[in-house]
């Protein structure tokens, strides 16, 4: 029994590291188009956000707004439950066809942050959607980045806890 268990919480470990590796630049497949734009093709495993991130770091964008559509599955999205003050978090976990993702990227305190939404359809046609912490490519997911000319620097909301807002709308 005891050797059951162990087993049991040695598989369980090994799936829940699985999807926490670090993504690199390296394992990112994109091109940039003649206009600027980029499209950014992740795969079967590939977390969403922290592509992003590791896209937004490579290529050193001041922002940029993104774009995409696919299927994802583990994912982990948020609603802002603004009497509360805090994102009510809801898991994922079957695949889920992306009927839209939208967003930015920009940086928080020097590093690079995305603030995405998503739209997710299950096999039943019911649609679910919110704030993206997280989800992992289940077959494809192809995102267009457009890059902006001026910085999108956020800072933490003072008013609202948890929320970060966009800092440089203004035109210098």
């Amino acid at each position: 029994m005891k050797k059951l268990l162990f087993i049991g919480f040695l598989l369980i470990a090994a799936v829940a590291t699985a999807q926490v590796k670090p993504i690199t630049a390296a394992q990112l497949d994109y091109r940039k188009d003649g206009n600027g734009s980029y499209l950014l093709v992740l795969k079967r495993g590939q977390p969403l956000i922290a592509s992003l991130n590791a896209f937004m770091a490579k290529e050193k964008l001041p922002g940029a707004s993104i774009s995409g559509l696919g299927a994802v599955e583990n994912a982990e999205i948020a609603y802002y439950d603004i009497a509360k003050q805090k994102y009510k978090y809801q898991k994922f976990t079957p695949s889920m066809e992306v009927l839209s993702l939208n967003g930015n990227l920009g940086t928080l305190e020097g590093q690079p942050i995305v603030h995405a939404h998503i739209a997710l359809a299950d096999s039943n046609y019911v649609v679910r959607g919110g704030h993206v912490k997280e989800a992992y490519v289940s077959l494809i997911l192809e995102i267009t980045i457009v890059p902006t000319t001026k910085p999108i620097t956020r800072e933490w909301n003072k008013e609202f806890a948890e929320l970060r807002n966009m800092t440089t709308v203004k035109e210098d």
